[in-house]
Parts: C-alpha cells; sequence; structure tokens
C-alpha cells in the first residue's frame, strides 16, 4: 500500500490541508475515513470538493476503509481522519501507516490542553500512546513547517 502521510484532524479536510499539507506531500488521492462523512452525500461532496485539482477523494466508513485503501495501492495516498483511534483500528487490521501526524483535536469539555490545537480526554490520549506499537512515526504539527514533535515521548513524559 502506498499510504504517504495520515492526519488526525477533527476539521478533517480544510484549508490548511488543501494549501500545505497536499503540497508538502504530494499524493494523487485522499481518502477520509470518518463514519458520519461516509454516510451524509453532503459532507461527502464538501469534502471532495475541498480537494481540489489533480487529486482525488474518497469518503469511507472504517469498516469498509481497509477495502479503499486496497483498491487504490498504486495511488499515493493521504489518509485524513477525526481521531487517532481510527487509525489504531486500522493498524491493528493490518494496514501499514508509516506516518502519523496529531494536528487538531480541539477543546470540549472532558479535555485537557497539551498544545496549540491537542485537546486530550484520557481515552484519545490512550490511543495516541497505543499508536507508538506499531511501526509508524506519530508526530504533532500543526502546520508542515513546523518542527516535529515526538508526542508519544512527550505524553509519557507528561504522566
Amino acid at each position: 500500500m502506498s499510504i504517504i502521510f495520515a492526519r488526525v484532524d477533527e476539521r478533517l479536510i480544510h484549508g490548511q490541508v488543501a494549501t500545505a499539507w497536499l503540497r508538502k506531500y504530494p499524493v494523487n488521492r485522499v481518502i477520509v475515513v470518518d463514519d458520519a462523512s461516509a454516510k451524509d452525500p453532503m459532507q461527502t461532496m464538501l469534502l471532495q470538493m475541498a480537494v481540489s485539482g489533480t487529486v482525488k477523494c474518497d469518503v469511507t466508513t472504517l469498516e469498509a476503509a481497509p477495502e479503499v485503501i486496497a483498491r487504490h495501492a498504486k495511488s499515493k495516498i493521504f489518509l485524513c481522519a477525526k481521531a487517532p483511534a481510527v487509525f489504531l483500528e486500522l493498524l491493528r487490521r493490518g494496514v501499514e501507516i508509516p506516518h502519523i501526524n496529531i494536528g487538531g483535536i480541539y477543546a470540549k469539555e472532558g479535555r485537557k490542553q497539551y498544545y496549540s490545537t491537542i485537546f486530550l480526554d484520557e481515552q484519545t490520549k490512550q490511543d495516541i500512546l497505543a499508536l507508538g506499537d506499531y511501526p509508524c512515526k506519530v508526530e504533532f504539527r500543526t502546520v508542515p513547517q513546523n518542527t516535529e514533535v515526538d508526542i508519544i515521548k512527550e505524553l509519557r513524559e507528561a504522566k
């Protein structure tokens, strides 16, 4: 499989992804893994419109994601999901994800701030830490120009 990069951002695809991340990681397909968006034709259409030019966009459920990813194995893929638990489940199912960026998990009741755009409850924190059990780089950055932060190392030290 040719997943180049994966990003956790509760906003999924937005201007920053389209203008910064997709330029940094030249891919030809974005796969959004989000059950709610996949079941909402309007949301699916909006996400597909946000990825313009020569980049194709698929919006899929978590259940169907391994098959969708495999179907596009010859593509250069950028994965996008709202939560690290999605990538954790894909890794458990044998999907190889070499690089995961934790970029945007925003303020909500019950979450503690760790970085400017990272607010975690205990379960989400544990999901990020569990990503460290797999052979993939896991880092925090808001934009590609920022220095990568080893979020797993920092979360372990913050205990």
